[in-house]
């Protein structure tokens, strides 16, 4: 059983604002849409972070993904794991511009 609060005294029956009153089909279109973008924003939060758990941002799946943007100005993927690499360091934008960087810097020393 739930506690009788002072304030659920207070706002109980005839006192609720709400007392005797419906929603509009405008009003609930307007509640439910809000929580469906809610639910969705979790729901696209709870699968980046699925994405990160599998992927691989160590140093060899960064080069492999880098090299490939040097030498072929696009991307392909071979596998599911490299596409997930790159969703990765799509979600790292600060870590990414770092990495590019540096990895510019590399390849332009060797050369």
């Amino acid at each position: 059983m739930m506690e009788t609060t002072k304030q659920s005294i207070e706002k109980s029956g005839n006192l609720n604002p709400m007392w005797g009153k419906r929603q509009s089909l405008e009003t609930k279109k307007k509640i439910s849409d809000s929580q469906k973008r809610r639910y969705a924003a979790i729901r696209k939060a709870i699968r980046e972070q699925d994405i990160l758990q599998f992927a691989q941002t160590n140093g060899e799946a960064r080069n492999e993904l880098i090299h490939q943007l040097l030498d072929k100005n696009n991307i392909s993927f071979d596998n599911i794991q490299q596409a997930v690499n790159f969703v990765a360091f799509l979600l790292e934008k600060e870590r990414v511009k770092d990495i590019i960087r540096e990895e510019i810097n590399k390849l332009l020393v060797n050369d």
